[in-house]
């Protein structure tokens, strides 16, 4: 019988309702049952056993009662009668104690057969079982089983089809790509405020506060000016992006392989550093980024002076430019290059190019952070050490939680290629998917920024020509 079964018959009609096999399997898996329900078997037992001695002792009472009135019993006999039942008796223990050890023995090794002979594989991932399966519809054109997972796995009300573009990926890769996107790659979707499109349409309008309410000191009795908040409004639009991930078709049959981890990843690291680039430095087509956004405030190096000239104290600067009301959250954005240029500052450096004197301060980010009092997240989509030109912007300031808003449809839809020629992540080296034996995938998802208070955003600029 199962366990869980046993228990729960014991816990509903006692320990009287067991037979002995029942009660025996019982105490052999007490530590299965819980302290409560343990503690409850170990008394019934304990009680039943103190009743089956005072019933044995009666019972041997009565026999010695019955010896002393009957002397005509053969005395030889009786114990020869006593000692066949007691090994018949025992014989019958060991024989019942020996038929659950080899039931014991034998369910073990079917448990571990079954674990490591077998099948010789770890618990199956569901994640990875509807992403292989969904590959593989897409691979063999299933178009049946491709419908059954769009209107399985998605809670928007559009079924898919290959011809307008593909088919919505399953929920279960959908939220492995959001999950890398979001927690390792994009500083974009980490940053921004978040605000998902719902509805139809790739546009939006977002109210902001152009000025806020205004107080006037006012004598007694004497009239109030009104005073209203101005809203103003943005337009927030979303666009295509999409990536295509080439791999063989030997990786769909090797169930070694975690496909939802592997193209998860790959699409959003992809995905999320294109954000970021066009989020921050884009220069209009697709996006204007931040960086040139012609909007938000700016501090500017010295005449002439260019990236490595950065210093603490122009970084302060833009500190005092930033509305105060954006300092609680506030963080600086670079690249690791320009970053470095901060770690290598001297105390007594009388020139950029002045190698004497001692560093500034142990080179570490958070003694950096401690000097500025604001946190800094590096980036390889800011501007690096090799940004040349005059009056030229690669670091922000600000909080972005309250100055720009990224939006998505959280639809990515999925398109299979099998004939195509494309192009490797290098930009240079082609791939023929037929000659070579291999398909790609390409993923396509619509998402959209607004910098919606460009006021709480201050860039550091190089400086103007000489």
């Amino acid at each position: 019988m199962n366990i869980a079964m046993l228990i729960a018959k014991f816990v509903k009609d006692g320990l009287a309702s067991l037979k002995d096999d029942e009660k025996q399997l019982l105490q052999d898996n007490v530590s299965l049952m819980s302290p409560s329900q343990r503690k409850n078997f170990e008394t019934s037992v304990k009680e039943a056993d103190e009743t089956e001695e005072v019933e044995e002792e009666e019972e041997t009472e009565e026999e010695e009662v019955e010896e002393t009135d009957d002397d005509a019993v053969d005395e030889k006999a009786l114990k020869s009668m006593i000692s066949k039942s007691v090994q018949d008796e025992i014989g019958s223990q060991v024989d019942s104690i020996s038929d659950k050890l080899i039931s014991k023995f034998f369910a073990g090794a079917k448990a571990q057969r079954a674990k490591a002979i077998d099948t010789g594989e770890k618990a199956k991932d569901p994640a990875r079982e509807v992403t292989r399966d969904f590959m593989k519809a897409l691979l063999g054109r299933d178009k049946k089983a491709l419908l059954a997972f769009n209107q399985k796995a998605t809670t928007y009300n559009y079924t898919g089809d290959d011809a307008r573009g593909g088919y919505l990926i399953p929920e279960e890769l959908m939220a492995e790509v959001l999950r890398i996107a979001e927690t390792q790659y994009g500083i974009a979707r980490r940053e921004f405020a978040y605000l998902p499109f719902s509805g139809p349409g790739n546009e939006r309008k977002i109210p902001t506060l152009a000025s806020s309410v205004s107080v006037s000191w006012v004598n007694e009795a004497g009239s109030k000016p009104g005073t209203n908040p101005v809203f103003g409004l943005v337009t927030q639009t979303l666009k295509k992006l999409a990536a295509i991930i080439p791999f063989t078709e030997e990786i769909l049959e090797d169930s070694a392989i975690n496909l939802t981890q592997l193209v998860a990843t790959l699409f959003a690291e992809a995905v999320a550093k294109e954000e970021d680039a066009q989020f921050f430095y884009g220069t209009g087509s697709p996006w204007t980024g931040i960086l040139n956004n012609g909007s938000v405030g700016s501090v500017a190096l010295g005449t002439g002076e260019g990236v490595s000239s950065i210093s603490f104290e122009k970084l302060v600067d833009m500190q005092d430019e930033c509305p105060s009301g954006a300092l609680a959250g506030a963080k600086y954005y670079m690249n690791r290059t320009v970053y470095s240029y901060l770690r290598k500052l001297r105390a007594d450096a009388v020139s950029a190019s002045d190698g004497a004197g001692m560093f500034l301060l142990p080179p570490t980010k958070r003694d950096i952070e401690d000097i500025l009092g604001y946190p800094i997240e590096l980036s390889d989509s800011f501007p690096g050490k090799t940004l040349t030109g005059a009056s030229k912007p690669f670091v922000v300031f600000g909080n972005l939680k309250i100055a720009a808003i990224f939006g998505d449809k959280q639809q990515i839809r999925a398109k299979l290629l099998d004939q195509a020629t494309i192009t490797d992540g290098d930009g240079e080296t082609t791939i023929n998917l037929a000659e070579e034996d291999m398909v790609a995938l390409r993923l396509e998802e619509r998402v959209g920024y607004v910098l919606a208070l460009p006021s709480a955003v201050i860039v550091l600029t190089t400086g103007a020509a000489s």
